[in-house]
């Protein structure tokens, strides 16, 4: 139990906690992104980045959010936004990780597709790999609620 000023300071952290989303699917995400022409894959770089600064806050790193993602992809014709890929992947590995759980997905596997296995498969080892990329979120969600039982 805690006493004093340690207990005032839980509280107040617990306050200021939300529960993240553990749901997000494939097929959900595919027709979202089919009704909203896109938009909706938008808002989940925006949502990942949010969700990722939240629960590994504890490693000291940020995640850029949706407007430098947009802006620095543009200004280096889309290198940024597979650095980005690539930073958020592995942020939420060690995540994972330090908390015991499998990394459900690794960054070599991520470019290996991303280069090489997505074009010889004709996409499917894509549409696998984002299966395992909101997977992945949802993993990093689900250890945060459960860490601060949300």
């Amino acid at each position: 139990m805690l006493k004093g000023k340690n207990r005032l300071v839980n509280i107040k952290h617990n306050i200021n906690m939300e529960k993240l989303t553990t749901n997000r699917g494939f097929w959900s995400t595919f027709l979202l992104s089919l009704v909203t022409c896109g938009i909706y894959g938008l808002y989940l770089i925006y949502a990942f980045a949010r969700e990722t600064n939240i629960a590994c806050r504890e490693d000291g790193r940020q995640t850029k959010g949706l407007l430098t993602y947009l802006l620095l992809s543009l200004i280096t014709f889309g290198i940024y936004a597979i650095v980005w890929q690539a930073t958020l992947i592995t942020r939420r590995s060690e995540f994972l990780i330090r908390n015991g759980r499998p990394e459900v997905l690794s960054l070599s596997t991520w470019l290996l597709t991303l280069f090489l296995l997505g074009w010889l498969t004709f996409g499917i080892m894509h549409i696998v790999v984002f299966c395992k990329y909101l997977y992945q979120q949802n993993a990093v969600n689900q250890v945060y609620n459960e860490i601060n039982r949300l």
